[in-house]
């Protein structure tokens, strides 16, 4: 008869170094698109012309601001999830 082996639950819950290199890549890999998103979002604001920006309630000196802002520091803000909702 042989006799199961048990691992310790310190064994099965500690993170490997690759678990630990996976998760720091996927947070570089996640900055890294936002930091895209916010870039295209500030080139397509800018491509707008004066009266469309005020439609919508922006001026170019807001652009940047709007977009780079944290939400609460601004009254309006970047919506971080749009390219999540893009085509739905």
């Amino acid at each position: 008869m042989t006799h199961p082996h048990v691992a310790t639950a310190n064994h099965r819950t500690a993170p490997t170094l690759a678990i630990k290199a996976g998760a720091i890549a996927r947070r570089a890999w996640q900055a890294y698109w936002d930091w895209r998103a916010r870039q295209a979002t500030i080139e397509i604001l800018r491509a707008l012309d004066s009266r469309t920006l005020r439609d919508i309630g922006l001026s170019r000196s807001e652009i940047e601001s709007v977009v780079r802002d944290k939400h609460g520091e601004r009254r309006r803000c970047y919506d971080e999830s749009w390219h999540g909702r893009a085509g739905s």
